[in-house]
C-alpha cells in the first residue's frame, strides 16, 4: 500500500510540475494574453502625427491628426469642415501587425466602420464602410 501511495504522490508532483502558467511569445513577438492561444497586437505603430495626402475627397488633403492610444484627434482640419480636437478615428483595435479596425468620423459627423492598413513605408491606407467622398484615404507620418 505504501508503494502505491508513493507512486500516486510522484504522479501528482510530476503533473503539477509539468503544468505551466508561462506566457510565451508568439511568432510575431507579441505577448499572448488571451485564452485562445491567439497572438494579441498593440497600437504602437500608429502613435503620433499623421497628415492626409490622398484619397477620394481632395478637400481633406493636408488634414493633420494625432493618434494617442486608440483615437486620433484633429490638429489641423484644413478645409474639411471638422474642428480642431474633433475625434477623427476612435476605438482603434489591432487585428494584426498591419491591420486595424476603427470608427471614422464622417463629414456628416456620424461615425462609420473603417479599416486602417499600416504599410512598411509608414503609410496608412484607410477604407470606410460607407460609399462617397472620404471612403478612401491615404496618410503619411508627419
Amino acid at each position: 500500500m505504501k508503494t502505491i501511495n508513493k507512486i500516486l504522490m510522484a504522479l501528482i508532483v510530476v503533473t503539477l510540475i509539468s503544468c505551466s502558467d508561462d506566457n510565451p511569445l508568439t511568432d510575431s513577438g507579441q505577448n499572448n494574453n488571451n485564452n485562445n492561444n491567439e497572438p494579441t497586437y498593440n497600437l504602437d505603430a500608429l502613435q503620433g502625427d499623421w497628415i492626409r495626402v490622398g484619397g477620394n475627397n481632395p478637400n481633406n488633403e493636408g488634414m493633420v491628426v494625432k493618434v494617442t492610444n486608440d483615437k486620433a484627434k484633429i490638429l489641423d482640419p484644413v478645409a474639411s469642415g471638422f474642428l480642431v480636437d474633433d475625434i477623427k478615428w476612435k476605438t482603434i483595435e489591432a487585428i494584426d501587425e498591419e491591420n486595424y479596425n476603427h470608427l471614422e468620423l464622417g463629414s456628416d459627423l456620424n461615425y462609420y466602420n473603417g479599416t486602417i492598413e499600416f504599410g512598411v513605408d509608414d503609410t496608412l491606407r484607410i477604407s470606410v464602410g460607407s460609399s462617397g467622398p472620404g471612403s478612401v484615404q491615404k496618410w503619411i507620418r508627419q
